[in-house]
């Protein structure tokens, strides 16, 4: 295994690094955030023109047919921005789902859509009272005459109401988990927004009757759990990389204050207790990098890469705590202050560290991998 990247790699990190910076200052993501949606449109339309919908999809789809350490590299740019899109779930928990057990028509109908960006998925997969991503599903869609009806709630889906399209996780009556894809602006469907800590906008999706064709479920030969873990697991290193980026932000936050802020005659990063913490992030999140990106190598090689993924979602949500922490030890109330950046990044870090499987899942899926 060779994390080096290539010349066109690195390329594609500094493009993405630069877009970022240039039309998402923290302004914009503030903005954003207010808003009543929590997504922009303008934001949508420019990170489309360069094509990251579709990096990952097949040529034969519209898409460039890149890897998942490609799209990681680009996640991680866009995470030291805290920019705001649907962008990760709609490839990890649409497009690729889709691509995998979807049939001709499905994929013809949805995917140059996708890869464009014309159209946004969604996946609701949590349900009330308690659970997470890999709970039982207890939504059940009903026969009705040639046709089948839905009826009962999600939650915790992320961007519902600006997406095109919803891929719902139930069970089928007589039969397995299966994914429906509805149009989010069908009869039936109502979006209510979260109070969320993150950034990204989360709604609680309900569906009274909501009535579908056959043509809109694939039930992937009776393994759509196996194609939902491994839609999760691509998921989950997307955000990791993105929560590495959020993390290098903390640290050039916390390393200009400690140049800058003086105490005792003295740039404060100048004592050691400072320095430390700020020596103590920079080793966290290159650790973090190296699994995120080992994890989406691993996603690449294709077969089973469940503990790849587990350890380093596990590891990951416990070091960018820490080096959250750090930075809001380095900044002091500062740090706490909403009028100050390193919020926006503290509590998208939080989000992440709550969302596709807390530490304790993914210790359950490491400890099942080896064995135990």
């Amino acid at each position: 295994m060779d994390l080096t990247l290539t010349d066109e790699q690195r390329m594609l990190a500094e493009s993405a690094r630069h877009f970022a910076e240039q039309v998402c200052p923290s302004s914009v993501v503030r903005e954003v955030e207010a808003s009543a949606s929590g997504f922009s449109a303008e934001l949508w339309s420019k990170l489309c023109g360069l094509g990251y919908p579709g990096l990952i999809l097949p040529e034969q789809y519209g898409g460039s047919g890149g890897r998942m350490v490609d799209l990681a590299i680009v996640a991680e740019e866009l995470g030291r921005a805290a920019f705001p899109s649907p962008l990760l779930g709609s490839v990890a928990l649409g497009a690729l789902p889709l691509l995998w057990a979807g049939n001709d028509w499905q994929r013809r109908q949805w995917l140059p859509g996708l890869a464009r960006g014309d159209l946004i998925a969604a996946m609701a997969v949590v349900e009330p009272g308690g659970g997470n991503e890999w709970s039982q599903m207890r939504v059940t869609a009903r026969r009705f005459t040639t046709n089948w009806r839905l009826s009962g709630e999600k939650i915790l889906v992320p961007y519902a109401a600006s997406a095109h399209l919803l891929i719902v996780a139930a069970a089928l009556e007589g039969s397995d988990l299966a994914f429906i894809v509805l149009d989010r602006s069908a009869g039936g469907i109502r979006c209510e927004r979260h109070q969320a800590i993150g950034g990204d906008p989360l709604y609680q999706v309900s569906f009274e009757r909501v009535t579908f064709t056959p043509a809109a479920v694939f039930e992937a030969d009776g393994n759509a759990r196996a194609i939902l873990d491994r839609a999760l697991d691509h998921a989950a290193v997307l955000q990791a990389a993105y929560a590495v980026g959020l993390s290098e932000r903390a640290l050039a936050l916390a390393v200009n204050h400690a140049s800058t802020r003086e105490q005792f005659g003295r740039p404060i990063g100048s004592f050691q207790a400072v320095a430390h913490r700020c020596s103590d992030m920079r080793i966290d999140i290159d650790a973090c990098r190296f699994l995120a990106l080992q994890a989406a190598w691993r996603l690449d090689q294709g077969g089973d890469a469940a503990l790849e993924v587990a350890a380093a979602k596990a590891y990951i949500n416990d070091a960018v705590r820490r080096v959250f922490v750090n930075a809001h030890q380095v900044h002091g109330a500062i740090g706490y202050s909403s009028e100050y950046d390193l919020q926006l990044f503290t509590r998208r870090a939080k989000a992440f560290e709550l969302s596709l499987g807390t530490t304790a899942v993914h210790h359950e899926r490491v400890a099942k991998g080896i064995g135990l």
